[in-house]
């Protein structure tokens, strides 16, 4: 496929839909274990726009650490003869923290966030991108994963991606040639820079995508080196899947804050990402 062609899916990505997907998960509510129907209903919500458009879906509920969650994962297959030799997973978790311990007010720290950045923002993208799939099937297939209790860590001696852990480790015969995760990724003032975890064992992958990305003058992808994060792409790494975390970072200083809410989120952010994910998918 000519980079043009790869070029010109990417500009189907429409950043003002993938907010409107943000509105909608946050208007739900905080998708957190106390809040069962408002999980239900973010579920229902995920599987109602992805499951006509993909080859299949399918729901893996599982248990960890006392707690139950459910993993999503819905396939696109590739219209080229070999496109599951070249499989490439996006993922993001749809969770969101039921505490925001960053709170000035101590009284707030108790509440849950309502997550618009940090959850809903990678879900939109990738809810977006399912519309793009379904329009022009991929020359590679593409796994969609929404992960659950990736946000519990250092509540009660908890750990952060509880669901990619789970899912790595029961899908075992998942291997995908790489992938990439969105994680916070609609700041109005977005900057991603290098995370020296994918960097230091997915350089490949990630020099591909900061290549696009500069060829789109994405000027939210710095050139830069960030920090190591714990995220999604961890369980991937660790089993030898090469697998880029794309997240803002510093923090805004509204994470894990009752003020992760939609007006923090850009549709231009959106489609800067959405754009490069998609020119990755199809180049």
């Amino acid at each position: 496929m000519s980079a043009n062609c790869s070029d010109l899916f990417g500009d189907q990505f429409d950043g003002e839909r993938a907010l409107k997907h943000i509105q909608n998960q946050v208007e739900f509510g905080p998708r957190i274990l106390s809040n069962p129907d408002i999980k239900n209903n973010t579920l229902d919500y995920i599987e109602r726009h992805i499951k006509p458009l993909a080859t299949r879906m399918t729901r893996q509920s599982f248990s960890s650490d006392g707690l139950n969650g459910v993993n999503l994962w819905a396939t696109f297959v590739g219209d080229h003869q070999n496109a599951n030799q070249n499989r490439l997973m996006l993922g993001a978790h749809w969770d969101t923290r039921p505490i925001s311990e960053k709170e000035s007010d101590h009284n707030k720290r108790g509440q849950p966030t309502l997550g618009a950045n940090d959850g809903a923002s990678g879900v939109a993208v990738l809810l977006e991108l399912a519309r793009i799939f379904a329009l022009n099937p991929p020359p590679v297939t593409v796994d969609l994963v929404f992960f659950d209790l990736e946000d519990m860590g250092n509540i009660d001696g908890l750990k952060f991606a509880i669901g990619s852990h789970h899912f790595v480790k029961k899908n075992s015969f998942y291997r995908p040639s790489g992938g990439v995760i969105l994680d916070m990724v609609c700041d109005k003032n977005l900057e991603i820079p290098k995370e020296l975890h994918s960097k230091n064992h997915a350089k490949n992958l990630m020099d591909r995508i900061w290549h696009i990305a500069e060829k789109q003058n994405a000027k939210a992808f710095l050139n830069t080196d960030g920090t190591f994060i714990t995220d999604d792409h961890l369980p991937f790494l660790k089993v030898g899947i090469p697998v880029v975390d794309l997240i803002h970072y510093p923090f805004p200083d509204y994470w894990h804050t009752t003020r992760d809410t939609l007006d923090k989120c850009s549709s231009d952010s959106l489609e800067t990402v959405g754009k490069v994910v998609a020119s990755l998918v199809y180049n």
